[in-house]
């Protein structure tokens, strides 16, 4: 099991604040699989000052999708933005 976490950078209202209870939790979802995800492809990869956090990236899955860095310095996935394209 990684010792990754992810978190809403600026908090949750500012990211994901407009969406209802189903469209957060299936951002939630997607966050902790790509949090899964960079915990196990950051096995035996020793920390580097000089890479200590990733550019912005994003990943779709679905109707979701969300922009986020990794910070290796503290072993965790910061949401920055998410979208979630199904209408309620």
């Amino acid at each position: 099991m990684s010792d990754w976490t992810w978190e809403y950078l600026s908090g949750a209202e500012y990211v994901v604040g407009g969406l209802t209870k189903d469209q957060r939790e299936d951002v939630e979802t997607l966050a902790q699989r790509i949090t899964d995800a960079v915990g196990v492809r950051r096995i035996g990869h020793p920390f580097d000052i000089q890479e200590s956090v990733s550019g912005v990236l994003s990943h779709g899955d679905g109707n979701v999708m969300v922009w986020y860095q990794e910070d290796y310095r503290d072993d965790v996935v910061l949401v920055l933005r998410a979208e979630h394209f199904l209408a309620d």
